[in-house]
């Protein structure tokens, strides 16, 4: 009974030490500022999180500076005090762009030019936003978490405030110590579309892990539409890219989703629009291994689901630091080519040839009167006259050579009812016929085939110039989309054929084309199947183009109108008597013979053969 009583004792004084020995501890180490706010900001997010199922049905809206954001200490580890603190939004803009920075993660949240209207004329374009876009970098520490950069809470000294007058920065900064932190800084000029954005890294060379030679920046947008037409829009955006200064700019198709990874660096990626682009520009390249990714979505008011995966090279300095610029800005060709680095390749102007013609004769002719006209239309129309007056002696020749070919039908008509089914001696001997009268029969053909690449460079140049965006002409109210006169809405298979609408331009173009086809087979002589494909053709094409900018069809119906005036002046000029006077005196002229006739009678004379003999067996 004694012991029992000691046993008791001895344990009551046992736990009252205990007791007091962490009464002692906790005074003597009081718990810091950051493990107190953690502590009542995991207490208050546990009471709102209770509260949220009760009050699910009510909207809350965006806070810029009263919410604070606390990653889970487990997550970051030694990092977690990078997510503590407040949440605001700082605004930067210039002449031309509007861009709005978030301290949670240091990243852009919003992107506006301000000089560009959506279609409606009212909103202006939207290249970035937060809730269709994501920009984020992670990274391993020694301590084998997995840090993302959206974690983190960056403070910066300027509170909601508008700059950039001059050149401004804004740096955002999320620090450890003095001696270990994390800055974000934004740079804009006064004007341009450029925005400088570097990420450094002070002091980490000892927290990144060792076997991390890179960062993985996350890149995602989804654009919004801009134009009236989203699947105009859609069947225009994809992601373009450029490996370094001596390759091509490329891209993942228009068309069709698309995944691709890149073993080589990268000097760009350029996530295109329409008319717009939002584009990541490497100071030096982002490192191998990169994944670029569309995805169509069935949205009207999302283009489509553009990302990209992309490395930034850590090579474990004291002071870690990678530029970038951000460019948002349109599709202009001059722009663009003022960058310097090849981003004017995203604009599609043809393959081959018609892109030369496009990028050294269409577009500097068009720039240089635009300097000078406000209407676009009269442009266009200005363009016409140009191109169509230094083509003219092309097409005199053409005609001229038609005119001949017509005279000549006669003798041709009475050599196929001489030979009848011998074709090949009626073949042979209206060749001859054309040597005797020095005719070329495809001296009609070859002016008209020269004059095609100016053609197809203007169906690539229209459709894609920036500069005709809601731009006004005559009953067009944009000349980069159709000019619709009446809008009929969906009828079955007539929808699929022709489209929803009457587009004025493109009836013009076709009637002018079916003139021009009259016309042409009239002085051709053109009869049976052949006839009626010609005519047959621009009714086709009505479908086709009635879904094409305005500014194209006013331009083909332009170039229509003006080579049938040029044809009925040219008939006014050309006497085909005195043409056919012409051609019986060049029958009786020896028929002079080509250089490379002349060159095989001289080798065929070297070694003692006759060629006059060799006609004659013949």
């Amino acid at each position: 009974m004694e012991q029992k009583q000691d046993l008791d004792k001895n344990a009551i004084i046992g736990l009252v030490l205990i007791v007091l020995i962490v009464l002692g501890f906790v005074y003597m180490n009081p718990p810091s500022q950051e493990e107190v706010a953690l502590k009542k900001h995991i207490q208050d997010s546990t009471e709102l999180a209770s509260k949220k199922e009760i009050k699910q049905q009510i909207v809350t809206p965006v806070v810029d500076s009263a919410s604070i954001h606390v990653a889970d200490s487990i997550t970051l580890g030694s990092l977690s005090k990078l997510s503590i603190g407040e949440s605001k939004t700082v605004t930067i803009e210039n002449e031309e762009i509007k861009l709005s920075i978030s301290s949670k993660g240091g990243r852009p949240i919003l992107a506006q030019l301000k000089k560009y209207k959506k279609f409606d004329k009212k909103s202006q374009v939207t290249l970035l936003n937060n809730d269709n876009s994501r920009f984020d970098y992670s990274f391993n520490t020694t301590e084998t978490k997995a840090i993302q950069s959206n974690q983190l809470i960056f403070d910066t000294k300027q509170n909601n405030i508008v700059v950039s007058k001059n050149s401004d920065s804004i740096v955002l900064t999320s620090s450890l110590n003095d001696k270990q932190f994390i800055q974000h800084i934004y740079t804009l000029p006064a004007k341009g579309f450029n925005v400088g954005m570097s990420i450094r890294l002070v002091g980490f060379e000892g927290i990144v892990a060792a076997n991390s030679n890179s960062l993985r920046l996350n890149w995602n947008v989804m654009p919004e539409k801009q134009e009236a037409r989203v699947q105009a829009e859609r069947d225009k955006t994809t992601i373009y890219y450029k490996i370094n200064a001596d390759e091509p700019a490329d891209n993942l198709g228009e068309r069709k989703d698309a995944k691709e990874d890149i073993k080589t660096p990268l000097k760009w990626v350029s996530f295109k629009q329409q008319y717009f682009n939002t584009t990541l520009i490497a100071k030096s390249t982002f490192a191998d291994g990169s994944v670029l990714e569309t995805k169509t979505l069935g949205s009207d008011s999302l283009i489509k689901d553009l990302s990209a995966t992309l490395f930034i090279p850590y090579n474990y300095k004291p002071d870690e630091r990678f530029d970038m610029n951000l460019f948002l800005g349109p599709n202009h060709f001059q722009t663009l080519e003022k960058e310097n680095i090849g981003l004017e390749r995203i604009i599609y102007l043809g393959w081959g040839i018609f892109g030369y013609v496009n990028r050294f004769v269409v577009i500097p002719v068009f720039n240089f009167l635009d300097d000078y006209i406000l209407s676009y239309g009269i442009i266009i129309l200005l363009l016409t006259l140009i191109i169509k007056t230094v083509l003219f002696p092309l097409v005199f020749k053409s005609f001229k050579s038609t005119a001949k070919m017509r005279v000549l039908k006669p003798e041709v008509d009475q050599l196929k009812e001489k030979y009848g089914s011998d074709f090949q001696k009626q073949q042979s001997e209206t060749m001859a016929l054309y040597r005797k009268a020095g005719v070329n029969p495809l001296g009609g053909c070859f002016p008209m085939l020269l004059q095609l690449p100016i053609l197809f460079a203007m169906f690539q140049f229209f459709p894609s110039a920036f500069e005709l965006r809601q731009q006004s002409f005559l009953w067009a109210s944009d000349l980069s989309m159709f000019d619709s006169i009446w809008d009929f809405g969906y009828v079955p298979i007539i929808n699929t054929i022709y489209g929803d609408h009457v587009s004025l331009f493109t009836l013009l173009m076709t009637v002018s084309s079916i003139i021009f086809t009259m016309m042409n087979n009239q002085m051709t002589g053109a009869s049976g199947q052949m006839k009626y494909i010609g005519l047959l053709m621009p009714v086709i094409f009505l479908g086709f183009f009635n879904n094409y900018a305005s500014g194209l069809t006013w331009y083909y119906f332009l170039s229509n109108l003006i080579t049938i005036l040029q044809q009925l002046l040219i008939r006014r000029f050309i006497d085909e008597k005195a043409l056919h006077a012409s051609i019986q005196e060049n029958k009786k002229k020896p028929i002079k013979k080509s250089g490379f006739q002349q060159k095989l009678e001289d080798m065929a004379k070297k070694r003692g053969i006759d060629p006059n003999q060799l006609k004659s067996k013949k």
